[in-house]
């Protein structure tokens, strides 16, 4: 794992594209308030 995915460390600011295909950076999104990202595996 990577040392900068350490709980406690800052998460890195990523830009995924948005259901409109335009590019969104997480910072975008959450403004001034804490972010949750979560991840997980399945099938849909």
């Amino acid at each position: 794992m990577r040392d900068d995915l350490s709980p406690g460390h800052r998460f890195p600011d990523l830009t995924l594209p948005a259901h409109d295909g335009r590019p969104t950076r997480l910072s975008e999104l959450a403004g001034r308030y804490p972010l949750i990202v979560t991840f997980y595996r399945g099938w849909w």
